[in-house]
């Protein structure tokens, strides 16, 4: 019943499309997943990771995603730094976000620590067509993949929409030259979408652990090919060494999907007073090993769309 009192709403009441973009900071399980360094974040692990921390955790972001938007649920939620699957069904199912009817999907890469992307969607709004992982090696080195996810939206139209999460930048250029890697890899994936369809409509979001400057984004970007949605938004959606610097995206390329407003979600839970620096920084989930309580280190971004008007 209250699945269909939700889409009977979300029908009438659809005028916009809506897409948050967020980096959860080591949302983990408690169980080692073979082949992964992910020792710290076990039971037995130096950081004491527990369930009850975890759920605490995956309760702000279901909290996060409700807020997000006070006229309707929010149609798109990327991801990043998600273990596994058990952490995106706790996620679904075990937060306030149960009655909302939100599935999922998720890469499984061969990053070392076995953090990974995810999509979260409403069935009642975006309909789901197909599923892809994109993996990129580069001199041996592989990176976390992409997710591509295809459906269409009530408007009538398909969208393909990028969830990605570069490289640190804490890696040099190395980790830069990976970096720049995959967002040519996805170029090349994107321009056969464009070939292929008569009016594309794109996003891609993500943790670029780059700003608006960065050769990742004018890559998208150069001769407009794709529009930086939040590009100019303050203060930042991540806080280090006392400065802020919006390195989490949404970028499109879209025919009919019109950006009315962006902003970053900088939510009074989610921040807390910053005493060595001033004014205020994200509060996160641990500082080192040092548990801090919180949901994440990053803010999440957020667009609202418009769907343009057709021809009759």
């Amino acid at each position: 019943m209250i699945f269909v009192i939700l889409l009977c709403y979300q029908m009438r009441a659809q005028q916009n499309f809506t897409v948050l973009s967020y980096n959860i900071e080591n949302a983990f399980d408690t169980i080692h997943d073979e082949g992964k360094d992910d020792f710290e974040y076990c039971a037995e692990g130096e950081r004491k990771w527990n369930m009850g921390r975890l759920y605490k955790k995956l309760k702000g972001v279901g909290k996060v995603i409700a807020a997000a938007d006070e006229e309707r649920p929010v149609d798109l939620i990327g991801l990043c730094e998600v273990e596994n699957d058990s952490v995106m069904t706790y996620l679904t199912q075990r937060t306030s976000l149960r009655n909302m009817g939100y599935q999922y999907l998720m890469t499984h890469s061969n990053d070392e620590r076995g953090i990974d992307v995810a999509l979260l969607y409403s069935p009642f709004t975006f309909h789901l067509i197909e599923k892809q992982d994109i993996r990129v090696f580069f001199k041996k080195q592989t990176t976390r993949d992409v997710l591509r996810a295809t459906g269409t939206i009530n408007n009538g139209d398909t969208l393909d929409v990028y969830v990605l999460h570069l490289p640190s930048r804490r890696g040099g250029a190395e980790a830069r030259d990976l970096s720049i890697r995959v967002i040519e890899f996805l170029g090349e994936n994107i321009d056969s979408i464009r070939l292929f369809r008569r009016s594309p409509n794109i996003i891609v979001m993500g943790d670029f652990n780059a700003e608006n400057n960065s050769k990742q984004i004018k890559y998208l970007t150069k001769e407009n090919v794709f529009v930086n949605q939040t590009a100019k938004l303050k203060p930042g959606s991540y806080k280090y060494q006392g400065e802020w610097s919006l390195i989490d995206h949404i970028l499109t390329y879209t025919t009919n999907l019109i950006p009315q407003k962006s902003r970053v979600l900088n939510l009074p839970f989610l921040v807390e007073p910053d005493k060595t620096n001033g004014g205020k920084k994200p509060h996160r989930t641990y500082l080192g090993p040092i548990y801090k309580g919180g949901i994440s280190d990053h803010l999440p971004v957020f667009t609202r769309f418009v769907f343009r008007k057709k021809p009759d």
